[in-house]
């Protein structure tokens, strides 16, 4: 005859084993939920939009979006666009745009040409409005950090006619990110560099 109190031992047993069991599942599954939401969140790089594209912009959307601007489009990589400037001189706008399987490169840059008076623009000129927030945006995803890791990365003060980060250089972020910026009233450089990642 079965033993009654060697049965509800052994139920009890049972009980708390299966109860660990489904703790432990729980656990688990909660752990792997949290990794995979951290694994999501995006780079505060690919936020960042360069005449409206982005690192995450769609290459068969790249044209269209430019184009609307007044870009046109010189070859599958590079889009200018030409606006007259003070003393007969033009501003020219160039977008570098560098895809392969495991990168892409967003470049931006502006600069004057032409004319008869070469002296060089006032030093103290504002930086152009429509590059303003471009422009910080990109500073503060780099240069908004703790105050090492800003003298590491050379981000120098934020100025109404002058913004640069690594003296204006290009800057290595982390394994997969790279930037350039240097900005003032008569020229702006910057760049985006993914890398490492499969498109």
């Amino acid at each position: 005859m079965n033993n009654p109190c060697v049965q509800n031992s052994r139920c009890a047993v049972w009980k708390i084993r299966a109860g660990i069991w489904s703790f432990l599942a729980i656990f688990l599954m909660t752990i792997q939920g949290f990794a995979a939401a951290t694994g999501s969140q995006k780079h505060p790089l690919t936020a960042i939009e360069i005449a409206g594209v982005s690192l995450t912009t769609p290459a068969d959307k790249i044209a269209g979006i430019l184009q609307t601007q007044g870009y046109t489009q010189v070859n599958s990589s590079l889009f200018t666009k030409s606006e007259p400037a003070p003393s007969g001189r033009s501003t020219v706008y160039r977008i570098e745009i560098d895809d392969t399987a495991t990168s892409r490169e967003l470049g931006y840059f502006r600069s004057l040409t032409g004319g008869r008076n070469k002296s060089p623009s006032t030093r103290d000129a504002a930086i152009p409005e429509t590059e303003i927030a471009m422009i910080r945006q990109l500073y503060n995803a780099v240069c908004n950090v703790p105050e090492d890791l800003q003298t590491e990365r050379k981000c120098m003060p934020v100025e109404p006619a002058s913004v640069v980060i690594n003296h204006g250089m290009m800057l290595t972020i982390d394994t997969n990110y790279s930037v350039l910026l240097k900005a003032s009233d008569s020229s702006t450089s910057l760049m985006i560099k993914e890398s490492g990642m499969e498109r």
